[in-house]
């Protein structure tokens, strides 16, 4: 019986793993409980690293159409003065492929295009999610085992638990709020669609009689605390054993979209190369940037960075403590974006946001608390057949793309995974798949996440010392130590070892991945 993966969630990670799926021939069903792609409004860029697998993806040319390529990045303070340029007019002659900036949106529509139709699955909203995995003398009627699902008993018939070699085989089944349920052998998810809110994995011991509640007992099915652990919006907040550990430095980023403009107005929509600004405010608590689209849009987004103080756990909050609701929070930016509040395109960033519909503006919250996962602190799965994907998943500092490149990374890195699991893959099979997964990417996931907070602090960090040091830094780094730090970096351009290889037009040679074990 040939593998089936069942994917929850749409996003940039999701989608793009849906697609190499389908090019390696691997049965899957993508569910969404929107009526379209969510993807968050705002651009992405797409850097050296990525774009040769793209290509394989049978991306390229319509990357062409819909992308513009970078050359430059200006930094700029709010009194639009020059701190620095990131000059990546090289990239293309030493890594084979410029930067490239475009939407959210388009990229998960051109990814959308090239899957069957047949196994997207719009306004599938999930109820819950239950796995059955029963070993050999399983005393359970003809060998069927139960699971509990919304506090009734449902013979899992439609799974195969053939016995193979002593054990039995199982498999996960989603059931949505419309009736209708859909079973594979491993589930990947969005992190950010809540799966594991629903999800009961019958590998933890079995709650029977009085012990069972709505779904089953809580502390049977370990949870994302992350996301089910209130954030304070009174005066006071305490913690718990379960509690995840408050953040102590939180973002929030509001960015859009806006309509087409015209170029007569702003005469830089003009060019043909993506004009990326990033400002810097030494005075509030907001940065932002923006960058002309293909076709004389701007994409924007405004960042507010608050750090917290030690004393908000467990004490008298800060008058400074984030918004709760990412809606709130994404009003009170709005209202801060003043006409003094220059737009180094051109205008104010009150006008910029005026010339965006409200549909095209999103809200997304940052914070440095531990990234949930799938596995406890000792690396053993919580849950046996569920991998998260998504930008959440590491705690990554949204800033200059790097986010973005990681979970499409994510997103290769278990499609070879899944791809090298046998056709009759057992429980076993999978674990062992997704540890592979974890050991291969933990490494460039580390190394990311600390390179995203240096760039960070570099960019970001108040005060007059830090300004001092940001100029130093930025403007008086040796020309070759830039360039041994960006080879180092974009040597790393991996391919899928299931699909024809595309030539690499770079003169750094590239560095492949260490597993390359291919379906048998």
């Amino acid at each position: 019986m040939a593998v089936k993966v069942l994917i929850v969630g749409m996003d940039v990670a999701t989608m793009t793993l849906a697609l190499m799926l389908e090019l390696a021939g691997v049965d899957y069903l993508l569910l969404e409980k929107s009526d379209s792609v969510p993807a968050v409004a705002g651009g992405m860029s797409l850097h050296p690293t990525v774009l040769p697998l793209l290509e394989q993806l049978s991306l390229r040319d319509d990357l062409l159409f819909f992308s513009q390529p970078m050359e430059q990045v200006l930094v700029l303070d709010s009194d639009m003065e020059h701190i620095t340029t990131y000059d990546w007019s090289d990239r293309r002659i030493r890594y084979g492929a410029w930067s490239r900036f475009m939407t959210r949106p388009e990229y998960c529509s051109i990814i959308l295009e090239k899957l069957t139709e047949s196994r997207v699955l719009f306004n599938k909203d999930i109820a819950s999610i239950a796995t059955i995995d029963c070993a050999e003398g399983n005393d359970r009627a003809e060998g069927l085992p139960l699971v509990m699902v919304d506090n009734r008993q449902d013979s899992m018939l439609d799974i195969d638990i053939t016995m193979e070699k002593g054990e039995a085989r199982g498999g996960v089944t989603v059931e949505c709020t419309d009736g209708s349920s859909y079973t594979g052998h491993l589930l990947v998810a969005d992190i950010e669609s809540g799966v594991e809110l629903r999800f009961h994995d019958s590998n933890k011991p079995t709650p029977t009689g009085s012990e069972w509640t709505q779904g089953g007992r809580q502390e049977d099915y370990p949870v994302n605390h992350a996301a089910t652990t209130k954030r304070p919006t009174s005066a006071t907040t305490t913690t718990t054993a379960n509690d995840t550990p408050a953040p102590r430095e939180v973002h929030y980023h509001v960015s859009g979209v806006t309509e087409a403009l015209d170029p007569q107005r702003i005469p830089l929509l003009k060019e043909d190369t993506t004009q990326f600004r990033l400002v810097l405010d030494d005075r509030s608590s907001l940065s932002w940037w923006v960058a002309t689209l293909v076709d004389h849009r701007i994409a924007w987004q405004v960042t507010q960075r608050t750090r917290l103080s030690d004393k908000t756990t467990g004490q008298q909050a800060d008058a400074d403590w984030p918004l709760e609701d990412e809606e709130a929070a994404k009003a009170s930016i709005m209202s801060q974006m003043s006409q003094s509040m220059m737009c180094p395109l051109g205008g104010t960033m009150a006008q910029i946001a005026q010339w965006t519909f409200p549909s095209e503006i999103s809200c997304k919250r940052w914070d440095d608390r531990t990234a949930p996962t799938c596995v406890n602190s000792n690396n053993v799965p919580h849950h046996s057949r569920l991998q998260l994907l998504g930008e959440a998943c590491r705690k990554v500092v949204p800033i200059l793309g790097q986010a973005a490149d990681e979970s499409i990374l994510d997103a290769l890195s278990l499609a070879e995974a899944i791809v090298a699991l046998p056709p009759s893959a057992r429980l076993v099979d999978i674990r062992e798949a997704f540890a592979r997964y974890r050991k291969e990417r933990t490494s460039r996931r580390e190394a990311a996440i600390r390179e995203s907070q240096d760039l960070d602090q570099l960019l970001n960090a108040k005060g007059a010392m830090q300004k001092a040091y940001r100029t130093v830094k930025l403007n008086y780094t040796p020309k070759c130590t830039q360039e041994r730090r960006m080879d180092e970096k974009y040597s790393f351009r991996p391919q899928a070892n299931f699909l024809q290889p595309v030539p690499d037009y770079g003169q750094i040679q590239p560095v492949h991945q260490h597993h390359r074990s291919r379906r048998p």
